[in-house]
């Protein structure tokens, strides 16, 4: 099969800004578009230009996955592919591993039947990894006890002292404490919390990112009376200059705050909501799936592929993120990718036969098309099935 374009799906998010994907793909509306899905995920389905869902033309075509990752998964696309694009922070949320969603999906059989709400949009589990395409700001996995709990005896003192002093043994007490206070303790929080954020001296940026006490006070804007607000003094804040990466296992608590980026993950839509969101959130099934370590957050690594093009250390046996600058490549192939467009033009070459695409196309990249030729004024993201082997 040759390399084909796939036409993506917009995601009208109230979090998302105005004009980041229009610049992209164009259709300039002037309100949020929040997220591009590039995969078969049926909450957003790419098709190919003459139609055919991407699912469909997968399925029909054993050389498109390859034989052995046709079998592996069942003649379906283990990922989705995104471009983010965020002015507001994203929900406190959390995703399941393979078991928890398993779980979790079955458990919840008779709610889908009966068109209830649930928590779990598919049995997958989702990993994954956010690249900048701009400065990013994220939370991301909790900070030490003894350090939040330090912040907030000094920047609550009287809160820390009457409140939460209690319910801090540990972060997981912290967490759950924090969500369990009667509406007249949250209100007497927070209400200490934005004079202390009004009063502090601390810059809200720093350079080009928020700060804590920026993500805070965008926090208490956004969703006034949400104790979320103050879970910028618990989680660690990751800054991601263009380029840079972030990967984030399941059972990770993280938000997005600000920025635009290229995201790849699992072929999953399950998200667990813990704060900041006027969506459903169900803490019982949060805090099954959610991991309360303090954990140090690093960015992933990255590395040079025969091919010349960058990869993003990521630790998962369903997807891999790369990224080619200028240049000409020759690119062994053999795995099935997604290849967008976000700078510039590239054009790809197989057999003689040729395919161009401009900023914020995509196309697909069958595993029969190998090797296959690549010439970038640009620059282009890849996501890709991995070799297990």
């Amino acid at each position: 099969m040759d390399i084909i374009k796939i036409k993506g799906t917009v995601k009208d998010y109230a979090w998302g800004n105005d004009d980041f994907i229009p610049s992209l793909v164009g259709g300039y509306t002037g309100e949020p578009q929040a997220e591009l899905w590039f995969g078969t995920h049926p909450s957003g389905e790419s098709h190919a230009e003459d139609g055919e869902s991407l699912s469909k033309l997968i399925a029909s075509d054993r050389s498109i996955l390859g034989e052995r990752d046709y079998l592996r998964f069942g003649g379906k696309l283990p990922l989705l592919f995104k471009v983010l694009a965020i002015a507001s922070p994203l929900s406190l949320q959390c995703h399941p591993d393979k078991a928890q969603a398993e779980d979790g999906w079955r458990r919840e059989a008779g709610k889908r039947e009966r068109g209830e709400e649930v928590d779990y949009q598919d049995d997958n589990q989702k990993a994954e990894i956010i690249a900048a395409l701009s400065p990013v700001t994220a939370m991301c996995g909790f900070r030490d006890i003894e350090v939040t709990k330090a912040d907030f005896a000094a920047i609550m003192p009287v809160s820390y002292a009457g409140i939460l002093k209690d319910i801090s043994s540990d972060i997981k007490s912290l967490f759950l404490g924090l969500y369990a206070l009667d509406d007249e303790k949250k209100s007497a929080v927070l209400r200490e919390f934005s004079d202390f954020l009004d009063a502090s001296s601390d810059d809200s940026w720093s350079g080009l990112f928020l700060t804590r006490k920026g993500i805070a006070k965008k926090c208490l804007k956004e969703y006034p009376g949400d104790i979320g607000a103050v879970f910028p003094y618990m989680m660690n804040i990751v800054n991601l200059q263009i380029g840079e990466a972030l990967y984030l296992q399941p059972g990770t608590l993280h938000a997005y705050v600000l920025g635009n980026g290229v995201e790849l993950m699992d072929a999953s839509d399950n998200v667990l909501r813990g704060g900041l969101t006027r969506k459903r959130i169900d803490l019982e099934e949060l805090e099954r799936i959610m991991s309360f370590d303090s954990t140090a957050v690093s960015k992933s690594q990255i590395s040079r592929t025969g091919s010349g093009r960058v990869t993003y250390d990521c630790p998962s046996e369903n997807f891999v993120l790369r990224r080619a600058s200028s240049g000409s490549y020759e690119v062994k192939g053999g795995r099935l990718s997604l290849a967008l467009v976000t700078e510039g033009t590239a054009r790809f070459s197989y057999k003689g036969e040729g395919l161009r695409l401009e900023k914020g196309e995509c196309a697909l990249i069958p595993a029969s098309a190998s090797p296959y030729g690549l010439n970038i004024r640009g620059t282009v993201f890849f996501a890709e099935i991995p070799d297990p082997s």
